[in-house]
């Protein structure tokens, strides 16, 4: 499936630069609003996935220089150690990102993606990135749809839901069952 998502990601990326002229014909102006700047970074961001395209899984792409999600520049991420980790997470050798924002208090070393949302290092869990309190990195586990558990509690996007048992409680695909 992410094979798929990247050579769709690759089809829009070379149908817009196609559509686009690579030297723009406006005239210079001292004006900087005359120009659209998410049309300005995304070109350039084509232009140089073309030159030296390093497509990672998931909506990550880095060249030599920057690391991109969904085409916004990811602040402060190093391409030379990134990777995409699935789910909307990446990390390089310092920091975790999650949907290319840096995650508060992860650590890179053990950080995993679990699907769903979730991720976790040796210390904490998140859900899209917030820290999801109280639950246990050590017996956490995504079940999709948002859902998760660990040992003691049953979590719906990162909130822990009360009274209900991780020991029996299953996500179907479609709802959950207590």
């Amino acid at each position: 499936m992410q094979f798929a998502s990247i050579l769709l990601v690759c089809a829009c990326l070379i149908a817009i630069v196609e559509n686009k002229p690579f030297i723009d014909d406006r005239e210079e102006s001292d004006d900087s609003s005359d120009i659209n700047d998410d049309d300005h970074d995304l070109n350039n961001l084509v232009l140089q996935a073309r030159a030296n395209p390093y497509f990672l899984n998931g909506d990550y792409i880095k060249d030599s220089w920057n690391v991109y999600f969904q085409g916004r520049k990811v602040d402060g991420a190093s391409a030379n150690s990134f990777q995409s980790l699935g789910g909307g997470y990446g990390k390089d050798s310092w920091n975790v990102y999650s949907q290319g924002r840096k995650v508060d208090g992860a650590s890179a070393n053990s950080f995993q993606s679990l699907g769903g949302g979730y991720g976790k290092d040796s210390w904490n869990v998140y859900f899209q990135g917030i820290k999801v309190n109280g639950a246990s990195a050590n017996s956490f586990q995504s079940l999709g749809g948002g859902y998760g558990k660990d040992s003691w509690n049953v979590y719906s996007m990162g909130v822990k839901i009360p009274g209900a048992s991780p020991h029996s409680f299953q996500y179907s695909g479609i709802g959950w069952k207590k």
